[in-house]
């Protein structure tokens, strides 16, 4: 499974109504998203994914590209079931 920029976009922009216009280019820091948003938007990622990540992890990864790196990373870790 890949996860790409755009499917972490989507998965924020359908659940987040403040984050509706949200690109995968766009910079968390430059959206104004705070510690809750991030704890909220690493829940539903993580739910998503099937791949744990918190709100320090996507505060560093600092947007969707970088976020959809992390999940690839770790789906790789993961064994094989």
């Amino acid at each position: 499974m890949e996860i790409t920029a755009l499917d972490v976009v989507d998965a924020i922009r359908s659940t987040m109504d403040e984050l509706s216009q949200m690109g995968p280019d766009d910079s968390f820091t430059d959206l104004d998203i705070d510690s809750l948003s991030l704890v909220e938007a690493a829940v539903i990622l993580s739910n998503k994914f099937g791949v744990r990540v918190d709100e320090f992890e996507l505060a560093d990864a600092g947007n969707a590209h970088t976020a959809a790196s992390i999940f690839m990373q770790k789906l790789a870790l993961q064994p094989a079931v």
